[in-house]
């Protein structure tokens, strides 16, 4: 059941609604003037990148010879891997 925000077209209030089937987004309504008339914006996400006893907290790059001439370069994030 996924969360989204809406903003409403009349006054502008951005709430967020959890919509657990399609028909259940037509009957939405804004909670600060009841207008039906209503965006569904892109929602801002926040990811915060820790680092593990004994890891790095920033990204490192690696750079290695992947055959004659050629060069690879990896970026390795912090964070859980598999």
């Amino acid at each position: 059941m996924p969360i989204y925000e809406f903003r409403c077209v009349e006054c502008g209030h951005v709430q967020e609604v959890l919509v657990r089937n399609s028909s259940e987004s037509a009957e939405m309504r804004c909670e600060k003037c009841e207008s039906e008339v209503l965006d569904r914006i892109i929602s801002r996400t926040s990811y915060i990148m820790g680092a593990s006893k004994g890891e790095s907290a920033s990204p490192s790059v690696t750079t290695k010879t992947c055959g004659p001439g050629n060069s690879c370069t990896t970026l390795e994030l912090p964070g859980y891997s598999k």
